[in-house]
Protein backbone atom coordinates (compact mmCIF):
# COMPACT_ATOMS: atom_id res chain seq x y z
CA UNK A 1 0.00 0.00 0.00
CA UNK A 2 1.54 3.36 -1.21
CA UNK A 3 1.93 6.03 1.77
CA UNK A 4 -0.21 9.12 1.92
CA UNK A 5 1.89 12.53 1.99
CA UNK A 6 -0.20 15.45 2.01
CA UNK A 7 0.98 18.29 -0.05
CA UNK A 8 -0.31 21.64 1.91
CA UNK A 9 1.49 24.12 -0.16
CA UNK A 10 -0.45 22.78 -3.71
CA UNK A 11 -3.62 23.87 -4.84
CA UNK A 12 -5.73 20.70 -4.25
CA UNK A 13 -7.80 20.72 -1.01
CA UNK A 14 -6.32 18.26 1.35
CA UNK A 15 -9.58 15.97 1.18
CA UNK A 16 -9.16 15.56 -2.77
CA UNK A 17 -5.99 14.10 -2.15
CA UNK A 18 -6.89 12.29 0.55
CA UNK A 19 -10.10 10.90 -2.14
CA UNK A 20 -7.97 10.05 -4.66
CA UNK A 21 -5.36 8.32 -2.73
CA UNK A 22 -8.21 6.36 -1.33
CA UNK A 23 -9.63 5.50 -4.85
CA UNK A 24 -5.88 4.29 -5.79
CA UNK A 25 -5.96 1.54 -3.10
CA UNK A 26 -9.35 0.29 -4.04
CA UNK A 27 -8.37 0.61 -7.60
CA UNK A 28 -5.24 -1.09 -7.22
CA UNK A 29 -6.35 -4.10 -5.29
CA UNK A 30 -4.06 -2.68 -2.03
CA UNK A 31 -7.85 -2.46 -0.61
CA UNK A 32 -9.86 -5.33 -1.59
CA UNK A 33 -13.61 -5.75 -1.71
CA UNK A 34 -15.49 -5.42 1.67
CA UNK A 35 -11.65 -4.61 3.10
CA UNK A 36 -12.18 -3.19 6.48
CA UNK A 37 -10.97 0.78 7.19
CA UNK A 38 -9.67 1.98 10.13
CA UNK A 39 -10.95 4.22 12.60
CA UNK A 40 -12.02 7.33 11.45
CA UNK A 41 -9.70 8.64 14.49
CA UNK A 42 -6.42 5.73 14.14
CA UNK A 43 -6.85 6.98 10.21
CA UNK A 44 -6.48 10.84 10.25
CA UNK A 45 -3.40 10.50 12.76
CA UNK A 46 -2.37 7.56 10.28
CA UNK A 47 -2.71 10.20 7.27
CA UNK A 48 -1.83 13.63 9.44
CA UNK A 49 -5.01 14.89 8.81
CA UNK A 50 -8.20 16.62 10.70
CA UNK A 51 -10.61 14.28 11.54
CA UNK A 52 -13.07 16.41 9.69
CA UNK A 53 -11.23 16.48 6.37
CA UNK A 54 -10.87 12.57 6.67
CA UNK A 55 -14.87 12.16 6.92
CA UNK A 56 -15.26 14.37 3.91
CA UNK A 57 -13.07 12.52 1.65
CA UNK A 58 -14.77 9.05 2.89
CA UNK A 59 -18.56 10.91 2.73
CA UNK A 60 -17.68 11.96 -1.03
CA UNK A 61 -16.40 8.15 -2.20
CA UNK A 62 -19.33 6.62 0.15
CA UNK A 63 -21.57 8.77 -2.27
CA UNK A 64 -20.23 7.63 -5.72
CA UNK A 65 -20.21 3.79 -4.59
CA UNK A 66 -17.04 2.87 -3.80
CA UNK A 67 -17.24 2.86 0.08
CA UNK A 68 -20.15 1.74 2.44
CA UNK A 69 -20.65 2.71 6.01
CA UNK A 70 -22.32 0.21 8.33
CA UNK A 71 -23.65 1.84 11.73
CA UNK A 72 -21.72 -0.18 14.57
CA UNK A 73 -19.07 -1.81 12.37
CA UNK A 74 -16.92 1.10 10.02
CA UNK A 75 -16.27 1.67 6.72
CA UNK A 76 -15.46 -0.73 3.91
CA UNK A 77 -14.85 -1.03 0.32
CA UNK A 78 -17.97 -1.58 -1.52
CA UNK A 79 -18.09 -5.11 -3.70
CA UNK A 80 -17.76 -4.53 -7.10
CA UNK A 81 -15.75 -1.56 -7.18
CA UNK A 82 -14.78 -2.47 -10.73
CA UNK A 83 -17.75 -3.98 -11.98
CA UNK A 84 -19.41 -3.90 -15.43
CA UNK A 85 -23.03 -4.37 -16.19
CA UNK A 86 -23.29 -7.14 -18.59
CA UNK A 87 -26.48 -5.80 -20.29
CA UNK A 88 -27.97 -2.70 -19.81
CA UNK A 89 -26.72 0.22 -21.89
CA UNK A 90 -23.89 0.93 -24.09
CA UNK A 91 -22.00 2.48 -21.58
CA UNK A 92 -18.28 2.97 -22.85
CA UNK A 93 -15.40 1.84 -19.58
CA UNK A 94 -13.91 5.35 -19.74
CA UNK A 95 -17.59 6.83 -19.42
CA UNK A 96 -18.01 3.85 -16.55
CA UNK A 97 -14.85 5.30 -14.32
CA UNK A 98 -15.70 8.43 -14.85
CA UNK A 99 -19.30 7.64 -13.56
CA UNK A 100 -17.85 6.18 -10.51
CA UNK A 101 -15.28 9.10 -9.70
CA UNK A 102 -12.18 6.85 -11.03
CA UNK A 103 -9.27 8.49 -12.12
CA UNK A 104 -7.80 7.05 -15.29
CA UNK A 105 -4.66 8.18 -17.91
CA UNK A 106 -4.76 7.34 -21.70
CA UNK A 107 -1.60 6.07 -23.08
CA UNK A 108 -2.31 6.14 -27.51
CA UNK A 109 -0.26 3.10 -28.93
CA UNK A 110 -0.81 3.16 -32.40
CA UNK A 111 -3.79 5.26 -34.26
CA UNK A 112 -3.71 6.21 -38.52
CA UNK A 113 -5.63 4.75 -41.18
CA UNK A 114 -5.41 0.88 -42.84
CA UNK A 115 -7.42 -1.52 -45.40
CA UNK A 116 -9.64 -3.61 -43.58
CA UNK A 117 -8.49 -7.11 -43.99
CA UNK A 118 -9.74 -10.34 -43.18
CA UNK A 119 -11.51 -10.54 -39.52
CA UNK A 120 -12.37 -6.76 -39.07
CA UNK A 121 -13.71 -6.64 -42.24
CA UNK A 122 -15.85 -9.55 -41.64
CA UNK A 123 -17.02 -7.85 -38.68
CA UNK A 124 -17.85 -4.69 -40.32
CA UNK A 125 -19.33 -6.45 -43.29
CA UNK A 126 -17.41 -4.16 -45.58
CA UNK A 127 -14.81 -5.39 -48.59
CA UNK A 128 -11.12 -5.98 -48.09
CA UNK A 129 -9.30 -3.08 -48.47
CA UNK A 130 -11.99 -0.64 -47.31
CA UNK A 131 -10.41 2.31 -45.69
CA UNK A 132 -10.93 2.10 -42.06
CA UNK A 133 -9.71 4.26 -38.97
CA UNK A 134 -7.73 2.28 -36.57
CA UNK A 135 -6.95 2.89 -32.72
CA UNK A 136 -4.87 0.91 -29.98
CA UNK A 137 -4.87 2.73 -26.75
CA UNK A 138 -4.38 1.45 -22.59
CA UNK A 139 -6.06 2.87 -20.19
CA UNK A 140 -4.80 2.82 -16.70
CA UNK A 141 -6.40 3.27 -13.61
CA UNK A 142 -3.76 4.36 -10.35
CA UNK A 143 -0.77 4.05 -13.64
CA UNK A 144 -1.25 0.54 -13.48
CA UNK A 145 -2.20 -0.95 -16.90
CA UNK A 146 -6.69 -2.38 -17.24
CA UNK A 147 -7.83 -2.48 -20.27
CA UNK A 148 -6.35 -2.61 -23.88
CA UNK A 149 -8.77 -1.18 -26.80
CA UNK A 150 -8.32 -1.97 -30.62
CA UNK A 151 -10.93 0.21 -32.24
CA UNK A 152 -11.64 0.28 -36.19
CA UNK A 153 -14.35 3.01 -36.98
CA UNK A 154 -15.85 3.59 -40.92
CA UNK A 155 -13.38 6.44 -42.24
CA UNK A 156 -15.92 7.50 -44.41
CA UNK A 157 -17.89 8.92 -41.69
CA UNK A 158 -15.37 10.65 -39.41
CA UNK A 159 -12.86 12.37 -42.02
CA UNK A 160 -10.03 13.56 -40.63
CA UNK A 161 -10.74 11.81 -37.44
CA UNK A 162 -7.03 10.45 -37.06
CA UNK A 163 -5.77 14.06 -36.47
CA UNK A 164 -7.37 13.71 -32.76
CA UNK A 165 -5.25 13.32 -29.79
CA UNK A 166 -6.87 10.40 -28.77
CA UNK A 167 -4.71 10.92 -24.76
CA UNK A 168 -7.44 13.77 -24.00
CA UNK A 169 -10.55 12.77 -26.49
CA UNK A 170 -12.93 9.69 -25.87
CA UNK A 171 -13.75 8.20 -29.34
CA UNK A 172 -17.25 8.06 -28.33
CA UNK A 173 -17.35 11.56 -27.58
CA UNK A 174 -15.36 12.60 -30.74
CA UNK A 175 -17.99 10.86 -32.76
CA UNK A 176 -20.66 12.08 -31.34
CA UNK A 177 -19.79 15.43 -30.61
CA UNK A 178 -17.01 16.43 -33.34
CA UNK A 179 -19.19 14.47 -36.00
CA UNK A 180 -22.80 15.17 -35.09
CA UNK A 181 -22.92 11.19 -35.06
CA UNK A 182 -26.22 9.48 -32.95
CA UNK A 183 -24.75 6.38 -31.92
CA UNK A 184 -27.31 3.81 -31.27
CA UNK A 185 -27.05 0.80 -29.77
CA UNK A 186 -23.79 -2.18 -29.67
CA UNK A 187 -23.34 -5.62 -29.37
CA UNK A 188 -20.32 -7.09 -26.92
CA UNK A 189 -19.25 -10.93 -26.53
CA UNK A 190 -17.59 -11.71 -23.98
CA UNK A 191 -15.18 -14.53 -23.84
CA UNK A 192 -11.83 -15.60 -21.34
CA UNK A 193 -8.88 -15.95 -22.74
CA UNK A 194 -5.04 -16.28 -21.76
CA UNK A 195 -3.12 -13.47 -22.93
CA UNK A 196 -0.79 -13.31 -25.74
CA UNK A 197 2.47 -12.21 -25.48
CA UNK A 198 1.64 -8.59 -26.85
CA UNK A 199 -1.41 -8.50 -24.98
CA UNK A 200 0.07 -9.87 -21.52
CA UNK A 201 3.42 -7.41 -22.18
CA UNK A 202 0.94 -3.85 -22.73
CA UNK A 203 -0.63 -5.12 -19.65
CA UNK A 204 2.16 -6.35 -17.58
CA UNK A 205 1.10 -9.42 -16.92
CA UNK A 206 2.79 -12.94 -17.94
CA UNK A 207 1.74 -14.49 -21.05
CA UNK A 208 -1.08 -17.02 -20.12
CA UNK A 209 -2.26 -15.06 -17.30
CA UNK A 210 -6.69 -14.73 -17.53
CA UNK A 211 -7.78 -11.45 -19.40
CA UNK A 212 -11.09 -11.05 -20.54
CA UNK A 213 -11.64 -10.25 -24.25
CA UNK A 214 -15.00 -8.48 -25.60
CA UNK A 215 -15.72 -7.89 -28.85
CA UNK A 216 -18.25 -4.74 -29.88
CA UNK A 217 -20.04 -3.93 -33.10
CA UNK A 218 -21.28 -0.24 -32.79
CA UNK A 219 -24.68 1.13 -34.68
CA UNK A 220 -25.49 4.76 -35.46
CA UNK A 221 -29.86 5.36 -34.82
CA UNK A 222 -30.04 4.79 -38.73
CA UNK A 223 -29.35 1.23 -38.34
CA UNK A 224 -25.75 1.27 -39.92
CA UNK A 225 -22.49 -0.20 -38.61
CA UNK A 226 -19.80 2.13 -37.68
CA UNK A 227 -17.60 0.74 -35.16
CA UNK A 228 -15.63 -2.61 -34.29
CA UNK A 229 -12.95 -3.30 -31.34
CA UNK A 230 -11.50 -5.47 -29.66
CA UNK A 231 -10.92 -4.98 -25.16
CA UNK A 232 -8.77 -6.78 -23.38
CA UNK A 233 -9.10 -6.27 -19.27
CA UNK A 234 -7.17 -7.80 -16.67
CA UNK A 235 -9.04 -10.96 -15.67
CA UNK A 236 -7.70 -9.73 -12.07
CA UNK A 237 -9.40 -6.91 -12.20
CA UNK A 238 -12.68 -7.41 -13.96
CA UNK A 239 -16.11 -8.62 -12.77
CA UNK A 240 -19.50 -9.12 -15.04
CA UNK A 241 -22.60 -8.45 -13.43
CA UNK A 242 -26.00 -9.14 -14.35
CA UNK A 243 -30.26 -8.71 -13.23
CA UNK A 244 -31.73 -11.46 -14.28
CA UNK A 245 -35.71 -12.10 -14.55
CA UNK A 246 -37.52 -15.45 -13.94
CA UNK A 247 -39.49 -15.69 -16.23
CA UNK A 248 -41.96 -17.62 -14.61
CA UNK A 249 -42.56 -21.49 -13.57
CA UNK A 250 -42.32 -24.13 -16.50
CA UNK A 251 -41.86 -21.09 -18.82
CA UNK A 252 -38.03 -21.66 -21.40
CA UNK A 253 -35.53 -19.06 -21.97
CA UNK A 254 -33.30 -17.22 -20.39
CA UNK A 255 -33.52 -13.38 -19.27
CA UNK A 256 -30.07 -12.67 -20.17
CA UNK A 257 -27.32 -14.12 -22.23
CA UNK A 258 -23.82 -14.05 -22.88
CA UNK A 259 -24.34 -13.19 -26.45
CA UNK A 260 -26.41 -10.23 -26.99
CA UNK A 261 -27.74 -7.05 -28.44
CA UNK A 262 -27.22 -4.03 -25.65
CA UNK A 263 -29.53 -1.07 -26.21
CA UNK A 264 -28.95 2.21 -25.67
Amino acid sequence: MSRFQPDHSGPVPIYEQIKAWMQEQIVSGSWPERHKLRAEADLAIDLEVSRGTLRKAIAELTQEGLLVRSHGRGTFVAPGALEQPLAERLVTFSEDLISRGIPFKTEVLEQGLLSAAGRVASRLNVPLGYELFFLKRLRLVADAPLIVLHNYVLSEVCPGIEQFDFTHVRLFEALEKHFGLQIDHGRRTFQAQAADEATATAMGLVAGDPVMHIEQQTYLSDGRLIEFSDLWLRGDQFKLSARVQRTGPGEAGLAISLLQTIQS
